[in-house]
């Protein structure tokens, strides 16, 4: 199991005109016990992503991090 731990940056998205979306602004992987570690180094900050649908979220961290994204589970900070 990938517990990230993420932080969402709304007022960047809307300042770009993508209003309802949000990028991420932090983002930590919890290991099993439970010491976190920075990866926001390893994503892409300027994608958006919808609040309404986090599939697209899900399946961006699946890919990057090479999870399944059954096995992926996501704390918002």
């Amino acid at each position: 199991m990938a517990h990230f731990i993420i932080g969402k940056d709304y007022e960047t998205s809307e300042r770009a005109g993508a209003g309802g979306m949000y990028q991420i602004e932090v983002l930590r992987l919890s290991d099993e016990n439970g010491d976190d570690t920075d990866v926001t180094h390893k994503i892409d900050m300027g994608l958006h992503f919808s609040m309404d649908d986090q599939t697209d979220l899900w399946e961006y961290l699946a890919n990057t991090f090479n999870f399944q994204e059954s096995d992926i589970d996501i704390d918002e900070i």
